[in-house]
Parts: C-alpha cells; sequence; structure tokens
C-alpha cells in the first residue's frame, strides 16, 4: 500500500490498488518495491553506505528446464535478439497486473531491454535458483557484462513477478544497531492453515535471545528469491539463538500490501532486543514467498475487489498466528495477557481489524497507511497511535478512525517521511524512496523511539514523556491528534 500525499477520492484509492500489485513486479535494479521510479534497468549499482559484499550466487544448473519459468525465460532471450517486441507479443507473455504497474509498459520494457541486450541479445550464462514458476539467471547482455535475471510466473504461466540487475555482488549496507541490552535472536517459522485449503504462512520472530547468542552467526537479510529482487542489508540478529526464558509481551507485525516482511526488520531487531518478542507474516499471494522447502508461491491477485479481499486474508492470517502462538515451533514463548499488533500501510489496517476481532489484542500501530473496513467507521476500543508522513493531514479514513474510537489514541506526523520511509529503505535504498530530503538512520531512530514509548506505555505499563508533547530530540514529530492520551 502506499500513502504519499494524504489526499482522499479517487486518486487515493487508485495508488491503493496500483500498490497491491507493485511491490514485487519492478524490473529495477534498485528496488521492487517502493514504486517510486519508472523502469530503469542500471547495470551496476551500489545500495548505501556499505560493510561487506556478500558472496555471488552458486550456479545450480546451466540449461533451462521445460517448466513455466524455464519456457518464458527462454522466450526472453529469444525474444532479445530482435527488438523492439510489439505489443501484443508482450502483453502474451506478462500479466496484466505487471504490464499495469507504473513503470512497466510495454514500451517501457522494450526500452529497457534494448539497454541491457548486446546486438546479439541475452545469454544464458546459468541458473542460480530452479523452481517450477520461478527462475534465477545469470546472463550475459551489453558489452559482456553479466546480469541477474529474475522471473516468477503466475498460475496462468505469465510472468508476474521480474527484475534484471547487475550479477556483480551489491555492497550491503548495515541497519541501525539496536538500542536495547539484550542481544537478539531470530528464526523463520512455517504453519499451515488446513481450514482453508492447506494455506502456507512464512512467519520471522524476533526475540531476546539468552547468554551466549553473540556466538551464533548472523541471520540472513532475506531469501535467496528476493536477494535477487529487493534491496538487502546486514542485520544484527543472530539466528536461531535461544531464547531468553520467560513470557514475553508480543507484537504481531503486518507489512504493507504486496510488501514483503523482511523489509522492516530495524524496527523488529530494536524492539526484540528491548525485550519484545515480534513476528512478522508474508502474506501469501500478495508478494513471492519462498519457502524453507525452496517452493516458491507467487502473486495471486484477487480478480475482484483486491484490497477488501486481501484485507479479508489478512484478518484471517493474523488470527491463525494468534490462536498458535506458543504453538508454532520451540523457542520464544509470547505472554498472551500483553500483545500488540502493529503494521505499515495496509498493514495498520489490519493491525486495526484484528484488534476489533480479538479482545485480547491490547494496543495497535498504524503505519502511514489508510484504514478500510469497519474500524475507519466504527473505531477500535483499545489503545492506537498512528504515525504518518508527508505534508499533508490525517485521510478521512484515519480521521473517521480515530474520532470514533474509545480508547487513548493519537497521531503523530513526521516531517521529511515518506511512505517508504516506515521501512529498512533508508538505510538499504534511500535513493529510491522519494524522500523530500536525503534518507538517514535518524529516519529509523524516530520511529524506533515513538513506537517503543507507545508499547511500552500499553503492554508495560511505563510512562514516556516522548507521549505526552513535543520533545526538543525529535523537533519533526507534531501530534496531529490526541485524545486520552497519554499522561
Amino acid at each position: 500500500m502506499t500513502a504519499g500525499s494524504r489526499t482522499p477520492g479517487t486518486r487515493r484509492r487508485g495508488r491503493h490498488i496500483g500498490a497491491l500489485t507493485c511491490c514485487s513486479g519492478r524490473w529495477s535494479s534498485l528496488m521492487a518495491v517502493a514504486a517510486v521510479s519508472a523502469l530503469v534497468l542500471l547495470t551496476s549499482a551500489v545500495l548505501s553506505r556499505a560493510a561487506s559484499s556478500p558472496p555471488a550466487p552458486r550456479l545450480v544448473a546451466t540449461q533451462l528446464s521445460n517448466s513455466t519459468a524455464g519456457r518464458q525465460l527462454r522466450w526472453l532471450l529469444q525474444a532479445s535478439t530482435r527488438l523492439p517486441l510489439s505489443d501484443p507479443e508482450l502483453r502474451a507473455h506478462f500479466s496484466k497486473w505487471f504490464l499495469l504497474t507504473p513503470g512497466q509498459s510495454p514500451g517501457e520494457i522494450n526500452a529497457a531491454l534494448q539497454t541491457l541486450a548486446g546486438p546479439s541479445g541475452l545469454h544464458l550464462v546459468g541458473l542460480t535458483l530452479v523452481q517450477p514458476n520461478a527462475l534465477v539467471a545469470i546472463v550475459m547482455g551489453r558489452g559482456a557484462q553479466q546480469l541477474l535475471v529474475t522471473v516468477v510466473t503466475d498460475r496462468t504461466g505469465l510472468i508476474d513477478v521480474g527484475g534484471i540487475r547487475s550479477a556483480m555482488p551489491m555492497l550491503e549496507a548495515t541497519l541501525p544497531g539496536p538500542t536495547g541490552r539484550a542481544a537478539v535472536g531470530t528464526d523463520v517459522v512455517e504453519i499451515v492453515d488446513h481450514a482453508r485449503h492447506g494455506r502456507r504462512l512464512l512467519l520471522t520472530r524476533w526475540y531476546p535471545a539468552a547468554s551466549g547468542a553473540r556466538g551464533r552467526p548472523h541471520a540472513a537479510y532475506t531469501s535467496p528469491l528476493r536477494t535477487a529482487l529487493f534491496p538487502s542489508a546486514r542485520v544484527h540478529a543472530r539466528s536461531n539463538a535461544r531464547a531468553r526464558g520467560g513470557r514475553l509481551p508480543v507484537v504481531l507485525f503486518s507489512p504493507g500490501g504486496g510488501t514483503p516482511r523482511d523489509i522492516y526488520q530495524s524496527l523488529a531487531e530494536d524492539l526484540a532486543s528491548h525485550g519484545y518478542l515480534v513476528l512478522a507474516v508474508d502474506h501469501t499471494g500478495e508478494t513471492p514467498v519462498q519457502f524453507p522447502d525452496g517452493h516458491v508461491e507467487g502473486r495471486s491477485v484477487p480478480a475482484k475487489n483486491p484490497i477488501a479481499t486481501n484485507a479479508a486474508t489478512r484478518l484471517a492470517d493474523m488470527r491463525l498466528i494468534l490462536r498458535r502462538l506458543n504453538k508454532i515451533a520451540p523457542g520464544p514463548r509470547g505472554d498472551r495477557r500483553r500483545i500488540a499488533a502493529i503494521g505499515h500501510s495496509l498493514g495498520g489496517s489490519t493491525a486495526a481489524a484484528l484488534m476489533r476481532a480479538e479482545p485480547t489484542v491490547r494496543a495497535g500501530v498504524d503505519m502511514d497507511g489508510s484504514i478500510f473496513g469497519p474500524a475507519s467507521r466504527l473505531g477500535v476500543s483499545r489503545p492506537f497511535m498512528v504515525m504518518f508522513g508527508g505534508e499533508g493531514g490525517l485521510d478521512p479514513s484515519i480521521r473517521g478512525l480515530l474520532e470514533h474510537s474509545r480508547g487513548p489514541r493519537l497521531a503523530l506526523r513526521i516531517a521529511g517521511l515518506v511512505h517508504f520511509s516506515f521501512s529498512d529503505l533508508p538505510v538499504s535504498a534511500p535513493a529510491s524512496i522519494g524522500a523530500p530530503k536525503k534518507p538517514s538512520v535518524r529516519d529509523i531512530a524516530v520511529q524506533r523511539a515513538y513506537l517503543r514509548a507507545f508499547l511500552d506505555r500499553f503492554l508495560l505499563g511505563r510512562r514516556s514523556p516522548l507521549l505526552e508533547g513535543p520533545s526538543p530530540r525529535w523537533p519533526q514529530v507534531s501530534f496531529s491528534y490526541r485524545q486520552r492520551c497519554c499522561g
């Protein structure tokens, strides 16, 4: 989902619908998530200030299979020898959702391919990931430059998600360090909802780790498939570290529409370092998910009412996680008496919906997203906070939620931030989010400070002067709305 300006009406609604399709399918070397640039295919890039470069991907095959993804990549290689391609041919190979995304028109695809392909087209070097509906390949392009090509097909066999970038390993930024005392552990777990035809969900858990965690290896930022599609970074959490004992306060996190759960780790690691158990989920079908067994589940955009349909699916996902909170897998245990739901963009609306459906959720936070469904008309009965950027005021759906809610609530405007400032991207891909000023770690620090102050207040009973009025430390934060909060 996207926020941008807070302008209501059809322009706003159109942005939301576009975001459901934009957030994975952009053929861009820098940024498949933010939907802020046109179809630009750069052949080399450095994402940000860098600590090190990840190892080059290992080839697992040198020949294309006859799978749906294999056939589409074979077509792309052959087609690159006879550019430009006709609109009908491109529409026969790319999904309508791909082509509807800004920056991905047939003309822009042709322009990008003509920039990257040499006179004799693109040539396969080898494959680094092979699944029936997903491939990551190294190809040779113009000037003998090696490119990384990613193709994910939909259920009809059309290319629905893709990316082309330099195959040279990109230097990775390091996320800002957690501010709490605890070392952070993390693991990735899968749950299956048999009541919904075996729907598979993938979650990441971050938690305060027991002593000895710093001897564990650092976790990977994301899966091999997403490494080829999205900006990544070096994290601080330790993979599969033993969790601290006892019941931990819980934060359930829902990402933006069509956006992977991985790009919010700066906030998750920080909360975990202060003693919280954070669980973030990929809402399967909105963005490609690579499960631990290697299987890739692509996008499945609802044919009608995509926002309402996805909102209902998201709510069912979150309720399932809540029911299975301490039965998911061995590891950290959550305290069912201290649970909050937070989310970015459409995930913020998901948090509000979960609060209405589940009385055990004691507080909620919406980060820069409109509210859909009954919560925008009826509000919620327990503490709720909104954080948003941009230059305008509250959009009508958020104001409706705040005015009809009965618990403590407030809305904070953070000047200088844009929609994807509420993620890791100010560090991992700062040039791609379209901020009016140069993004920095301070953009993440201010979110961390207010998010933790709110959760500490309503899950742990700790007061913070940050919630009581303007702070000289954070002059960019203003209170746009406040009722019964938070002295």
